[in-house]
This record gives structure tokens, sequence and C-alpha cells, in this order.
């Protein structure tokens, strides 16, 4: 195969154009022959260089080729490239220069009129590559054809590989299949659209992202494009254009007061809608975590009035634009159960929502908007005023305090038993929870002092499962409306100040506007976590809280270190879930005995000890059975029943025989009574006559009782002779049945014995684990305390786990400062000594075959394989930590040595650039949404050098 190539040369070089061919059977091995050729021939091509890269254009057929391999600085005097620039042709000799003065001047004209009227070449006609140049280089006018001089700069743009921007929207417009099957006049409007979501001068896009935005915007209505690239130049990068249910546009795209950066959703509305409905004060752009728990819940069951509520807002058009607070105006203004009556329900809506209302930033105090047909009755009495917003402390004061009141009053008055509301509204959104407190299943009638105290939120540990207060990776968020990728966003910010709601104010509300049961509540307020941990210091925060918070911790890193797709199934798209190991759980269980032994009984749940004298076999119930029976009275058997019933019938006249024969039935005849010998003497005694005959006189005879049967059948032949005997063997005690499965029999036990206890009963109550704690046997437990008893008698181990100034499990929260996602961590423990902080981290192994030469090689590679250094780098990194140390202890039985490891500069050095690389990556997962596998590129496998040594020693045997 011929390749020919033209190298031109700058036009500062003043250097000639020259030509190479030669001819190679690939088009790789042509481009080697050809930086050899240039090489030896001193050409440098490339930026900066006096020639430009070499450009291959057609093999020309003519006879004055130079030769093969050479390069030719004489060619392009004699030939030119055409307009494609790829096909070579002759130039056009000058005129003979003994032309006439006419002939000149008639071919001066004839050239100027050709200069006036330049050749134009149609973009349609062009490739695919150079019609994208062709708009891209019309400043925003469309071009329906372009010159000599455009045609040259297409051309430079499309074989200009430095130029990033335009290589990427070249490879970004042949990925896309409906950019290829587009019109010219699609490609000049999404060409345009590109330069203005991604300026020229600006920061080049990544290919992805360019890919992206062209599929998006193909797939957009073309009535939405101008919403759509308007967006992405904000920077929001949307997936669709929203619209109401109705098809309307639902952002009008305005600013709201929910900040320039917000991205409002019809979701995000209708949790708005949902936190609006509710009858509490609090601030509308810090939502409370239970406000907003109990809104989600309000969405999933799609309760009345928010369903019509969101029905008609969902429709309005331009809702989107629409700021907050006058949405949550709109709401608390509303008549009551005006959603009842649809048609005045949306003519209420499309009358109030006009374009002043819709831009009210002043939220409406909820006394003010409440409806005059919401209230309810109210005591006489002083009722206190209160801000439209306060703090948790200053709220469940107040409530305390009206509560207390309420009880003096009612206890002085004496009032009659009645049935009361557990929750009573006592004015200006203040609430007597006494009722609630008092119907409690956990107070009873208790009635515990009143009293107000700060509680730290690191000391009370919520009843509520806080775990699922914030919302998770992929949920929607109200602030942003954006989805959460590991916790990075969080859905509601909330100041320190406001984090703690009055729970028991809020749980209230919400029951008596849903009629829902109460709950039994606490006298000290429940902890309300923040939904969003600001960066700082926490100190006992519960495992569940910590795990499900904002941030990225250091096992996400270690699992993105594995491969980003593994990152992203397991902490973005939350496709994988990690099972507990029963590793894991003893472990844990090390942990807490060493760390936090008074918070044992949280976190796990001990197998029980199995009382003395408890059923634990089938052969111990049975042995109780055996001798529950022995210790009852004797009862008749079946052979002394039989003997009474044949007593009873040999006291009876015995029946006469029928007989076999006629001379026995005769004789049987002759033995009857002469009342029962009916025949006549005259008449013939046969053997059927006389049978007759000793039937009937067998039948006035007393029967006789069945012996054959059951014990209960012969019981019953027995009570027609003696039904008084029966009735006494009635009313002995039953014996037990001693047949059966072990259920069977262990309920045959409780018949007699309601109180016994059972080994498998208290087992399966335990296995049952319905709270959800971690499982612990007794070998386990057993094996954790001896570990226990190793660390504490360590000299350092034992001096670090108790020092009077250690703190453990301590979270921390900040941000990386290489690439601004949040991160936290949790180092085991730490200690203050003198200003130096020093960090520790308990690690259980198991090396009872590792032989104690290899024993630091081997906890050493421990350390590499599972990133501990990495950890403890992050952990120095976000704690401010001067030192780390491990405490690495064999959990194997009865063989539990102790290791103390302080972690190096160097290695430290080590676990912080792979940290951030790892961080990089993750990075650069979120922003390209691309999570790449393991492994991405075919390759080839060597051998190493062991397999390259057993390969020679092979080849010379």
């Amino acid at each position: 195969m011929e390749f020919f190539y033209v190298v031109k040369a700058t036009q500062k070089s003043g250097k000639q154009d020259a030509v190479i061919w030669f001819t190679a059977k690939t088009e790789a091995r042509a481009n080697l022959q050809l930086d050899v050729a240039l090489e030896d021939a001193g050409i440098e091509t490339g930026r900066g260089k006096d020639y430009a890269k070499p450009i291959r254009t057609d093999f020309p057929v003519v006879d004055d080729l130079p030769e093969e391999g050479e390069v030719d600085f004489t060619w392009c005097d004699r030939y030119e490239l055409a307009e494609d620039q790829r096909t070579w042709n002759v130039k056009q000799q000058a005129e003979d220069e003994s032309v006439d003065d006419a002939d000149i001047e008639d071919s001066t004209a004839e050239e100027s009129q050709q200069s006036e009227q330049p050749n134009l070449i149609v973009v349609a006609t062009l490739p695919f590559r150079q019609r994208v140049l062709a708009q891209f280089i019309g400043d925003g006018e469309y071009l329906y054809h372009v010159d000599a001089g455009q045609k040259n700069e297409i051309v430079r743009l499309e074989m200009d590989t430095d130029d990033t921007y335009i290589q990427n929207l070249l490879l970004a417009a042949e990925n896309v299949e409906a950019f290829k099957k587009a019109i010219e006049h699609d490609i000049h409007k999404v060409v345009n659209a590109v330069k203005k979501v991604f300026p020229v001068d600006g920061k080049i896009p990544e290919l992805a992202t360019l890919i992206q935005f062209l599929k998006l915007w193909f797939a957009t209505d073309h009535i939405d494009h101008g919403i759509l690239v308007r967006e992405w130049a904000a920077g929001n990068r949307i997936s669709s254009v929203q619209r109401t249910d109705s098809g309307t546009n639902a952002d009008g795209g305005y600013v709201t007061d929910r900040g320039p950066d917000a991205h409002h959703t019809l979701d995000t509305l209708d949790l708005e809608i949902a936190c609006a409905l509710l009858p509490m004060d609090f601030n509308h752009f810090e939502i409370p975590g239970s406000i907003l728990r109990r809104a989600k819940e309000i969405v999933t069951k799609k309760e009345e009035p928010w369903k019509s509520w969101s029905n008609i807002l969902r429709n309005q058009p331009g809702v989107l634009g629409v700021n907050r607070t006058a949405i949550f105006n709109l709401v608390r203004i509303a008549p009551e159960n005006i959603h009842l009556t649809p048609v005045a329900h949306l003519e209420f809506v499309n009358q109030t929502m006009t374009a002043a209302f819709n831009s009210a930033v002043e939220l409406l105090p909820l006394h003010e908007a409440e409806p005059a047909a919401q209230e309810i009755s109210q005591p006489e009495s002083k009722v206190f005023p209160r801000k439209s917003f306060c703090t948790h402390e200053e709220n469940l004061q107040r409530v305390r305090e009206e509560g207390a009141r309420r009880r003096a009053e009612e206890a002085a008055a004496q009032p009659q038993k009645v049935e009361q509301e557990l929750v009573r509204n006592v004015g200006n959104g203040i609430f007597d929870v006494t009722a609630l407190l008092q119907n409690s299943a956990t107070h009873g009638t208790k009635k515990a002092t009143e009293t107000t105290s700060n509680v730290q939120m690191e000391e009370t540990v919520s009843d509520e499962e806080q775990a699922g207060d914030k919302v998770q990776s992929g949920e929607s968020s109200l602030e942003t409306g954006e989805e959460s990728h590991t916790g990075q966003q969080a859905d509601v910010k909330q100041k320190p100040e406001n984090a703690h709601q009055n729970d028991e104010y809020a749980h209230q509300n919400t029951q008596k506007v849903n009629q829902t049961e109460p709950e039994a509540q606490s006298d000290e307020p429940a902890v309300v976590y923040p939904a969003y941990f600001e960066p700082g210091r926490y100190e006992g925060l519960p495992n569940e809280v910590y795990h499900a918070a904002n941030g990225i911790s250091s096992t996400q890193v270690k699992d993105a270190r594995v491969s980003l797709m593994y990152f992203n199934a397991r902490h973005v798209a939350k496709t994988i879930t990690k099972e507990r190991s029963p590793v894991l759980d003893m472990g844990n269980l090390v942990h807490g005995l060493a760390l936090q032994p008074e918070q044992l009984d949280e976190e796990f749940s001990v197998e029980p000890v199995i009382p003395e004298g408890a059923f634990s076999t089938t052969a111990t119930i049975r042995a109780f059975i055996d001798e529950y029976n022995a210790s009852l009275p004797a009862q008749l058997s079946t052979d002394d029943i039989k003997a009474l019933l044949e007593e009873y019938n040999a006291t009876l006249p015995a029946q006469v025989p029928l007989g076999g024969s006629v001379e026995e039935t005769g004789q049987s005849y002759m033995s009857l009574p002469e009342e029962y010998q009916r025949i006549e003497a005259d008449q013939k005694q046969t053997a059927a006559a006389m049978k007759a005959c000793i039937k009937e006189y067998n039948a006035t005879l007393p029967a006789q009782v069945k012996t054959s049967g059951g014990r209960d059948a012969l019981l019953e032949q027995l009570a027609i002779i003696n039904p008084d005997l029966v009735a006494q063997e009635a009313q002995k005690p039953q014996p037990l049945k001693v047949s059966g499965t072990k259920a069977d029999l262990i309920q045959t036990v409780k018949s007699v014995n309601p109180d016994a206890v059972f080994a498998d009963e208290l087992l399966d109550a335990w296995r049952e684990n319905p709270q959800g704690k971690v499982l612990v046997t007794r070998q386990q437990l057993s094996t954790a305390l001896a570990i226990q008893s190793a660390l504490l008698a360590h000299p350092t181990a034992g001096m670090l786990l108790q020092h009077p100034s250690r703190a453990v499990e301590v979270s921390y929260f900040g941000f990386d400062d290489e690439t601004g996602l949040e991160v936290r961590v949790r180092p085991d423990l730490e200690i203050d000594l003198d200003g130096v902080r020093i960090g520790a981290d308990l690690k259980t192994i198991s090396m009872w075959n590792i032989k104690q030469e290899g024993l630091r090689a081997k906890l050493h590679r421990e350390i590499i394989d599972r990133d501990y250094h990495l950890s403890a780098a992050m952990y120095c990194e976000t704690a401010a930590l001067d030192q780390f140390f491990w405490i690495f202890v064999n959990k194997d039985e009865n063989y539990h040595w102790i290791a103390i490891i302080e972690a190096s500069a160097e290695l430290l050095e080590l676990g912080m650039l792979e940290y951030r690389k790892a961080m990089r990556a993750i990075a650069t997962g979120f922003d390209t949404g691309e999570w790449p596998a393991p492994i991405t590129a075919d390759y080839t496998d060597e051998l190493n050098d062991f397999d390259l040594r057993r390969l020679e020693a092979l080849r010379l045997a």
C-alpha cells in the first residue's frame, strides 16, 4: 500500500514545503518510516517548529514522482493541493512574457472580476467534521457556504491536534448518533449551544461532559433548548427540562429565595407543601429533622390534604419559580378543609398566586396565618408570648411550665374523670402534653419531678431510630433537589443552635393532625441529631448515626482503592450491601469490652445463662413426665376391667346353644322351658323351627357386656354394670403422654408446671433478637473477656486504654483540602498529653501459626494490605493527631499476645499520598459520573522473575 505525505513549512520559517512517499503494509508501519525519514532529513514538526504535522494525501499518478523514501522540496513547485486538501493538481504556468499590453489588460480585468466573485463551497457537501467546524467559525451566524479562506481555517482546525477544545467537540459529535444525522440548521444551533455552555476562552470541557450535553440537547424538545442551555451555562447540569404534570414549563427561570445554586424540582415542592401543612412554627429555610421526617411520611402515604395541594400546584405554570416563603404562606392562609371542594380550591390558588404574592420573602407567623375555624377551645389562663422561631430549650421550658401549671390547677379543683385529648392546644403554639405522659406505658401514673437542663447532644441517646433521619445517598434533597453522593449534600442545612428541636412538641402535633396512636414519651428530651454535621468534633454519637452521616469515611476510601466501580455500587448506587460477618462481630465485641465496657449492653446481646433445673434435653423432659406419672394414684388397668366384666358375665344365665346339627338343636330345644317349646305335637320338629324357639328364649335373657376393645371401650361397658366405680376412676388425675415431638412434650410439661424453664425457649427468644443487637455466645464472650484481661494487663496497652484523659470513639467531620469533598473519621482512642495528641486503633488478628521471626513482617503486610496506614494518615489529617499507634491483639483462644506499633513518618506519608490519590479519583467520579472497573484494558500476561527462572531451568534440562 502506498502512502503519500506533505509536510508544510510555516510562513515564518521561509522554507519550502516537502513531500515524501513509500510503500508499507500497514499505516502504523508507514508512520514509523515517516518519523525515521523526517528525522534523517532534519525536519522537526509540531507547534513551535518550522514544519507542521505531516498530512496524508491521495497518491498522485504522474511520471515525475520523487524517489521512494526521499524527502523532496521541489514537488510543491510543480503541483498544488485541491480544495479538498487531498488531490494533487498541476500548477498553472505563468503567461508568456511576449503577450501584448491589451491582452495583459484583458487578463487583468478578467482576474479582477474573478476575484470579486470568489469560489464558494456549500457546507452541506463537506465531510461531517468540517460541517461542524464550519458552523463553529460562523460566530453565531448560520453558514450556508464558505469561501477558500474559511475552508483553509476549517482544515487547520481539523488538523490541529493540540487544540483540545476542538478535538473534544469533534469526538463528542462523532459519538452522538443524533448529531451525525442532524441537518445543517440543527448543527448550527447545537454548536452555538455548546459555545454558550462551554465558552471557548474558558475551561476546556471534558469529553464525557460534552457527550452528555449533546445527547441531552438532541433528546430535549425544541421549545426547551433555551432553558437547557441557560441551566447548563449557569452550572446546573440538569438531566431534563422540568414541566408540570399538565405539560407547561414548571421553571419560570427566576432565582427564588432558595438561593441561586438550589435545584428545585417538583419532588422538593411536594416536601415543601407537606412541611407547610404541619401546624408547627419553625424556620422554613432550616427545617428540623423531625418535621422533615413527618413531611416525607405524608408524601409517601399520599395523605390528605397534601394530595389535593400537590395535584393543583404541580400543574401551575412556573410553580418552581415561586419562593418557598410564598408556598408556605399560600398553604397556611387557605380556608380550612378547602381541599374537600376541588373547584373552590383551584380558584383560591389561581386568585392568590399573583406575581407579587409569589415573590414574598416574609413568612406569616403561624398564629396569624392559621384560620379561625381551626382554633380549639382554650382555657382562660395566661398564655406565654412566644417568638416566631425559638430554640429547643426555650420551647421545652414553655411546654413544661404550662403542663405543670395545668396539672396544679386540676389537682386543686379535683375535676371529674373524663376522657381527654392526648395533646391539648393551650394557645400561641404551646401544647400541653400531660395526658400523653400520664397515659404512657413508660411512665404509668408516676409523676416525675419537672426539671429543665441543657442536655448535651452527646449525652443522650434518642428513643427514635436516628439512622434514618437524614436523606440517604440517592434521595432527593429538599434544599437542592439533587441526589446526594455518599452524604456529600445534606437535605436540610441546620445551624447548631437549631439542631435540637422539641421532639415532644413536633411529635405530638404530628399525632394530632394525622390521628396516629401516641407513643411513649420520656421526661427527658430525646435528642434529635442533625441531618447535616458541620465540620467539628462530636463526642458520643451512636454508631448508626455516625455511619449514616455526611462525609466520606476511611472505609469508603479503601473501597475506592478496590475500584471506583465497587465504590459506586456500595456507597453511591447502593446496589451492594455488605452483610455483617461473625468475624466483624467478634472484633466489635473486643472493641466494646476494651474501650467502652459500660456500653456493652447497648450494642450486644449475650447468650443467656441456662438456670439450674431448666429442661435442656428430651431426656430431662421425659424423666420429669415419668416421675410425675409415677406419683399419681394407680388406675384400673385393661386387665382389671376385663376381669370385672368377665366376673359379671359369669353371674348371668348362659345362653342356650343353637347346636351344630339336628340332634344338638333338638337337645337344646328340649332343655327350654315348656312355654317356649311352641311346636305342636302333631307338627314336625324341624331344625329351623327349633332354632326360632331357642332364639326367642335367649332374647329374654340379660345381655352380657363386651370384654374386648381398648381401655376406654371397656370403661364404657363397666359403666353399665358399675357406674360408681367408673366415676371414681374418672376423678383420678390422668397420666401425661410420653410420646410425641419435643415441642409436644414441652407443652405437656407446661400443662402441669407452668413455671417450668426450657433452655430451647430461652435460646430461641435470644436468637429472635427484637432489638437488632449483635448476638454473642458464651464462648465468644469468654474469649473476649480473656482478650480484655490481656489488654488491660499489658503495660503499654493498659496505660493507653485506661488513661484518665482518654477519649473514645470521637467523631470528626471536615473537608478534604485538595478536592473539597466532605470527610469524617472516628479513631478508636485519642489522648492529649501536654499538647501532644495521640491516636490509637485497636485491631484483632489471628496469627497463631506465624513464626516469631516473621511476625513483624507479617504485621507490616497486614497494615499495608488492609490500608491501616491510609486510615491513620486520614485520622491525623482530619483529627489533628501528632502520633498514631496500633494495638494489635491476637484473638486465638488462650493465645492472646499484644503488639504496640507506632506509625512512622514515612508510613504516614505513604498513607497520605495514597489517600490523596483515592480522593482525587472519587472526585473525578462524582464530576464525570464515570466509575471505571478495576481492569479496563486488554493485556498480555507476562512471566515474573520466579517463573522466568523456572523457564530457563526447564529449557536447560
